[in-house]
């Protein structure tokens, strides 16, 4: 059964349309996100936002799913509605599945995020820290967390925000070489999962749109109260939508 199937009637509400074409992918300035590519996408939307705390707890409610462990008594930090869920890959791929959506591959994700033209970051190929939290930022104001709102000046070519910084993004793919890499990780092919858009502990090293990270899909959440953890967002193929 595909991700899409059943009655669940999937809502484009802050979704952004990525429409189909090729863009460039990878650089070549990193091992493992070398070779730069040029890759074809089919059309999707993915969401403008990070799926926020007060949209997990909604359906921890309705499903009945076990939260993350960081949460005290199953519930998100006060004043934390509008911050984004920090979960495992296992509890992002449940949200995604109860919503007739997906978790965006690392193509799609890439896309969304660089736009056609290979950028460095979603904004442009100059670093800006106020258009992230990195640690640049996080290390002066102590924030861990913030709205997923609160960086429209960081917005990819296709209006999606917070892509980089302030946590990092699961994605569907096991995490691998890339086709046409010479590079080898013992991290490859053992059922890993992709991270992208770094977070607010790393620097701007880690908040380029073509920065590659990796973590178990059952990921132990019981650390991210002091760390934080992944988020996620969700995509549509103009297919599913057929």
């Amino acid at each position: 059964m595909s991700q899409t199937e059943g009655s669940v009637i999937p809502s484009l509400d802050d979704m952004v349309h990525v429409p189909a074409g090729s863009f460039i992918m990878g650089d070549d300035r990193f091992e493992r996100e070398r070779p730069v590519r040029t890759v074809h996408a089919e059309g999707f939307w993915i969401d403008r936002f990070l799926v926020t705390n007060a949209q997990f707890q909604d359906f921890m409610d309705r499903s009945g799913i076990a939260g993350p462990a960081h949460w005290p008594n199953g519930r998100f930090r006060a004043g934390q509605d509008d911050h984004p869920a920090e979960v495992s890959w296992v509890m992002a791929r449940a949200y995604a599945d109860a919503h007739g959506k997906r978790l965006p591959t690392e193509v799609q994700w890439e896309k969304a995020a660089r736009g056609t033209e290979g950028l460095i970051f979603p904004w442009g190929n100059d670093f800006v820290a106020q258009a992230c939290l990195t640690w640049e930022t996080s290390a002066v104001t102590a924030a861990h967390s913030e709205p997923v709102t609160a960086r429209p000046q960081g917005a990819s070519p296709y209006g999606c925000e917070q892509m980089v910084g302030l946590c990092e993004e699961w994605c569907e793919d096991d995490y691998d070489a890339y086709p046409g890499s010479g590079y080898r990780s013992v991290g490859y092919g053992v059922g890993l999962k992709v991270l992208r858009g770094g977070s607010w502990i790393f620097p701007q090293t880690h908040a380029r749109g073509s920065y590659r990270c990796f973590e178990s899909p059952d990921l132990d959440t019981s650390g991210f109260a002091q760390l934080g953890g992944p988020g996620f967002r969700c995509v549509l193929l103009e297919s599913d939508l057929a």
